[in-house]
């Protein structure tokens, strides 16, 4: 069986929309996402722009993403997500400038599950859990930063 859920969420962030930007690109969120670790699969090294193809997650839980698009005028990427056991991916990442110094994120997946997790995958996605995702990543990129701000160390690069 196989189902597919689509999920949006929005939330602001106290800085510059070319200052959070960055932050969603596989480098950047070394900075606020606790384990995130990518490693290159095309090029050699992680770059933040189309077809870049890059490895995240272990075991079961590891995913092949690709960069569709990363648009640096826009300030807006896409990716698609694909892990094997479980469900692929297509997220859209969209910033924009509210005030001078302070940004609105939109975040939107839509998820293909199937497989044995079938079930779990999608309760990953639920409107309750796709919601308190959102406030989770407004609060560790604005955590993120505060430390840069105040020059305080930031979890490690």
């Amino acid at each position: 069986m196989t189902q597919q859920i689509s999920r949006s969420g929005s939330f602001e962030l106290p800085c510059r929309a070319h200052t959070a930007f960055p932050l969603f690109s596989p480098e950047g969120e070394r900075a606020w996402v606790d384990g995130w670790n990518p490693t290159p699969v095309f090029p050699k090294t992680i770059e933040f722009r189309r077809d870049t193809v890059f490895r995240q997650g272990d075991g079961s839980e590891e995913a092949l993403w690709t960069i569709v698009d990363a648009d640096w005028q826009a300030y807006r990427a896409e990716y698609v997500r694909l892990a094997p056991r479980s469900h692929a991916a297509h997220i859209v990442v969209q910033v924009e400038a509210v005030e001078p110094a302070r940004c609105k994120v939109t975040v939107s997946y839509t998820v293909t599950a199937f497989g044995e997790n079938l079930a779990g995958v999608l309760a990953t996605f639920s409107e309750a859990a796709y919601a308190e995702k959102m406030h989770g990543w407004q609060r560790n990129i604005s955590a993120h930063l505060n430390a840069v701000e105040n020059n305080a160390p930031c979890r490690s690069l």
